[in-house]
């Protein structure tokens, strides 16, 4: 399952927030991969997400390897609480 997003953090997902984020992705019994253009990175690696680059305005997906919507749901709950997306 995946969905997309726009990135609206001025900063982009720099240094801290990605390394919140990707605790967060690694805290769940379930994969996640944050896609933006042709590259595909593990949410949970803080090297891959950084790799990416992402600023302000960029679309993007996220990827959970699950069946289970919740799991989706759990992760767009974090952006958008963290004021992400």
């Amino acid at each position: 399952m995946e969905k997309e997003y726009v990135l609206l953090s001025e900063q982009g997902l720099h240094a801290r927030p990605a390394t919140n984020f990707v605790r967060f992705c690694s805290s769940l019994p379930f994969s996640v991969y944050l896609i933006y253009k042709e590259f595909k990175a593990d949410a949970k690696s803080i090297m891959a997400v950084m790799s990416i680059g992402l600023s302000k305005d960029s679309v993007f997906k996220i990827r959970v390897e699950s069946d289970n919507p919740d799991h989706l749901k759990q992760v767009d709950q974090y952006l958008k609480e963290n004021h992400l997306v």
